[in-house]
């Protein structure tokens, strides 16, 4: 009989304990938090600071960049593909220009400057981005070396690791700065689409730098953005018409020919395994660009260097080697120009007078190096001048003035 009331006790126990169990259940999952909550839970304001959280802490995730220059012989595009190690800070992407076929070649020339041929490879490890062409050793820009070589390798430092992405210059930059105004649009698939506005300035980082440096006032017309944020709040795309942007380099007669230019930005694979092989992978050298690249202007008269493997697209900066070893160009001379023309004068840069004294040091140059052979005919020359104006109360009143540091150099033929 005890052991019969016992047992008739446990079983009377459980029925009086499998409703409170079962709402306990039902309390929890009430509970629980949607996917996305920390996210679209919060203010409008704050949902995109919010979403570059979520998105980093997934850990990891693909990433495919773009910016379009469209014209009427088609596009032209600057693509960076790879991913990115939210914890790690770092990234790796394969970096290219391709253009159609009948895409204006002037404009294509333009846009080569900040594009070096052929494929490269980039990947970066916070303040650090390494650089890579075909199947060289990696070249590493430390913020030191960067500094030392001067502002034409801001076109590799842009993409340094920041506080939004282990890759840096991207849409994915703007998102956490822009504040939305408007609810976003709901989709099926939990997804917020918003669309949004950003200061022209702002907009313009994602340009090469060496087309940033064309412009300083980007004007005030606002630059329309479209940002998706997937169910889980974090950052899935981005799109950008910067035609703001591109009628400010026209006033500058820059890419004339190009009427369109958007920014595009996609993220995928959330949190899986990170593809690639980066620089710590071993396999390939390390070569550190403050050691073995230099800036033009530092080099003496008649020495010689390469350009194709610095991961510049320019001859600001090169590696300089022995003149009988393969070489791209050899400087001819380092000049100065220093002029005071009467008057206020309407001179955009002292590129004319260069030519002048680069003329001379070719005249002045070894036979062999004026009569082709290894080297083409004429010269190029790299540098920067400006100009200014000055009023004396004396005679000649007015005056301007035009200064500047130039290197002539030679190609290989």
């Amino acid at each position: 009989m005890g052991t019969l009331r016992t047992g008739r006790h446990w079983r009377a126990t459980v029925a009086l304990l499998l409703p409170a169990v079962v709402g306990a259940a039902g309390c929890a999952a009430e509970d629980r938090p949607e996917p996305g909550e920390s996210v679209y839970g919060l203010p409008l304001a704050e949902q995109f600071q919010a979403a570059t959280d979520a998105t980093r802490d997934a850990g990891t995730a693909a990433f495919v960049s773009t910016l379009v220059y469209g014209a009427a012989g088609g596009d032209a595009v600057h693509e960076a593909k790879g991913s990115q190690d939210y914890g790690r800070g770092t990234s790796l992407a394969t970096l290219g220009l391709t253009a159609g076929r009948h895409f204006p070649a002037q404009d294509l020339e333009f846009l080569r400057r900040s594009a070096p041929e052929g494929r490269q490879t980039v990947a970066t490890a916070e303040d650090d981005v390494y650089v890579r062409n075909g199947d060289a050793a990696w070249l590493r820009y430390t913020p030191e070396a960067v500094n030392e070589l001067g502002e034409t390798t801001g076109v590799i430092a842009a993409h340094a690791a920041g506080d939004t992405a282990p890759y840096s210059g991207t849409l994915a930059d703007l998102v956490p700065r822009v504040i939305p105004r408007e609810k976003p649009e709901r989709r099926e698939d939990g997804s917020r689409v918003y669309r949004v506005t950003a200061l022209p300035e702002v907009a313009a980082e994602l340009l090469p730098r060496d087309l940033q440096s064309l412009q300083r006032d980007w004007g005030t017309k606002p630059v329309q953005l479209t940002v998706r944020l997937d169910a889980e709040g974090r950052l899935a795309s981005a799109t950008a018409d910067l035609g703001p942007v591109l009628a400010r380099l026209h006033e500058q007669r820059v890419l004339p020919e190009v009427k369109q230019l958007r920014a595009s930005y996609a993220l995928s694979a959330f949190g899986e395994p990170v593809k690639g092989k980066g620089p710590d992978a071993g396999g390939r050298p390390v070569e550190d660009a403050g050691k073995v690249l230099a800036p033009i202007g530092a080099l003496d008269d008649g020495r010689c260097a390469t350009t194709g493997d610095t991961g510049l697209g320019s001859t600001t900066v090169v590696r300089p080697v022995e003149c009988a070893d393969r070489h791209d160009l050899r400087v001819l001379a380092q000049v100065k120009v220093d002029r005071v023309l009467p008057g206020r004068q309407d001179i955009a840069n002292g590129d004319s007078y260069a030519r002048v004294e680069c003329a001379r040091a070719l005249a002045a140059a070894p036979e062999g190096w004026q009569r082709g052979g290894a080297y083409a005919q004429g010269f190029g020359l790299v540098g920067s001048s400006q100009v200014g104006s000055r009023f004396s109360m004396g005679r000649g009143g007015a005056k301007t003035t035009v200064t500047g540091d130039y290197t002539c150099y030679l190609t290989t033929s």
